[in-house]
């Protein structure tokens, strides 16, 4: 055994020689096939190269044998084999090998996110386009609704801070539309969005917004119908019609639903349509009776003074607001009366020097008119008397009954004096000799009939009452101080000014 293992290892280089040595490559390995043994070595051989897993296909063609030797190349060694080599077998020629080639890792191109590296054509991309922008329409709304229910609330928070919350001029809502007298009325085409309960009452239509899972209060008309009586005590000759109220559920569907709902408001009346909106607030009944009085005051002078229908208002502001606060104070229900009548009897109260009467001495006779110093009737005689604190500066009553002073009060932060000299002068109308005799009621009367209507023309030598060609009456327009003249006998808007100071003197 030992005789044959050196003997194939003597002829091992021999037949090495024979090789082919063409040098496809330095790092292929090229073996010469044997086909037809002829000794115990080549059977040897033949036999490894069937096991070997890169051998040759069989062939009867003899190897080739090149003519001349080419002169090697040195080798360089192999690459170790890596996470990006291969390992492929090759024939060529009857001829097998093994090539370590190396494999690139393919990169993935990056896509651009720009514009306009997007087709245009896709419906798909189109469409994503379409979603993104009405998000961002959602997401700009959202936070614009938000910033405008903060700045709500700051408002509500600086006007219950600044004393007493009063309701904006009715006369400053004017609804576009306005219902047809004809047709049945129908809520939600004028406040869409909200599901209406339909209710009725004596005196009003009452329509409540559906209550998603909360509970209103309960007799809400029967509030409706206290603040009517009230009214009917105090001016029965204005009231007519039904009136439509509609009740929101809570505070922030009133500010959302409601175009001309302020944060510190509790109410809103639209007297050319006949309309009040309020929201429920579930124990503050009192605070509901108090400013639905007030509201509810609007529509009847409104639709009063506007006897033709025209949807102008036609009520003086002054007259309007004083007599809406007036009943508003009578809804009080506490022991002490209402707060403006506490304001009446508390308050101390000036009188603007340019309306005071001149006073007449031997040391002004030729110098000049001077004003009569004014001294409030708890002042005299006294030390201290009960009305203390800051004094009150009332208007004077030419500039205070000209249309537009509230809105100059409101730029001077004047707004609650306004109110209170409004409420001020509409109670010594009603009550201008301080008792409660029904004379006082039938002047009051008369004097809005003439503000409102005028008077009947008659014929200075019959005495009958005179009619157009379209046989209506004629009436003679009154302005304010002239109706004033009539109903109580003052001269002008001085004497009016005079007799009140004596009224509030008492």
């Amino acid at each position: 055994m030992r005789k044959w293992a050196a003997f194939i290892f003597f002829l091992w280089p021999v037949y090495g020689w024979g090789q082919s040595s063409a040098e496809l490559d330095p790092n292929i390995q090229v073996s010469t096939a044997v086909t037809s043994p002829t000794s115990s070595v080549d059977l040897l051989k033949q036999s490894a190269q069937k096991n070997s897993p890169f051998a040759a296909p069989a062939s009867n063609k003899p190897p080739r044998i090149p003519k001349a030797p080419r002169p090697t190349v040195p080798s360089t060694t192999a690459p170790a084999a890596g996470a990006n080599t291969l390992d492929i077998p090759l024939t060529v020629g009857g001829s097998s090998a093994t090539v370590q080639a190396t494999v690139v890792p393919a990169v993935t191109p990056k896509v651009s996110k720009s514009k306009s590296a997007m087709p245009t054509t896709s419906s798909t991309q189109t469409a994503a386009v379409t979603e993104s922008a009405e998000n961002t329409e959602e997401e700009d709304a959202a936070d614009a609704e938000l910033e405008y229910a903060v700045k709500m609330l700051e408002e509500s928070k600086q006007q219950a801070q600044s004393g007493r919350a009063i309701p904006p001029s009715a006369a400053k809502n004017k609804p576009t539309k306005v219902p047809a007298a004809n047709k049945a009325f129908n809520p939600n085409a004028f406040r869409p969005g909200v599901e209406w309960l339909q209710s009725k009452s004596t005196h009003f239509d009452i329509y409540t917004q559906k209550p998603n899972g909360s509970i209103g209060s309960a007799n809400m008309a029967m509030t409706f119908e206290t603040a009517y009586d009230t009214l009917r005590r105090f001016i029965p000759w204005m009231m007519s019609g039904r009136v439509r109220v509609f009740v929101y559920q809570d505070h922030n569907s009133y500010l959302r639903y409601e175009p001309n709902a302020k944060a510190w408001t509790r109410a809103v009346a639209y007297p050319t349509r006949g309309e009040i909106v309020v929201y429920d607030e579930p124990g503050k009944t009192q605070e509901l009776k108090e400013v639905f009085a007030h509201e509810l005051t609007h529509i009847f002078t409104q639709q009063f003074f506007d006897k033709y229908k025209t949807g102008r208002i036609m009520t003086p502001t002054w007259l309007d607001e004083g007599l809406a606060v007036l009943v508003e104070d009578q809804m009080f229900t506490g022991s002490r009366g209402g707060p403006w009548d506490h304001d009446y009897r508390t308050l101390r109260f000036e009188r603007d020097p340019k309306t005071m009467p001149a006073k007449f001495t031997s040391n002004t006779m030729f110098g000049g008119f001077k004003p009569k110093p004014f001294t409030p009737i708890s002042q005299r005689g006294k030390a201290n008397g009960p009305r203390r604190g800051k004094p009150v500066r009332l208007a004077a009553f030419d500039d205070f009954m000209q249309e537009g002073s509230l809105d100059a009060a409101e730029g001077k932060d004047r707004v609650q004096n306004w109110y209170l000299q409004a409420y001020l002068m509409v109670r010594f109308l009603l009550n201008p000799a301080g008792g409660m005799s029904p004379s006082n009621r039938m002047q009051f009367e008369q004097f809005t009939r003439l503000v409102a209507q005028g008077e009947a023309v008659r014929d200075a030598s019959t005495g009958f009452l005179v009619k157009d060609v379209r046989g209506k009456q004629v009436y003679e327009p009154y302005s304010v101080e002239k109706a004033l003249g009539r109903a109580y006998r003052y001269g002008n808007t001085s004497s009016f000014e005079d007799n009140f100071w004596k009224w509030l003197d008492k």
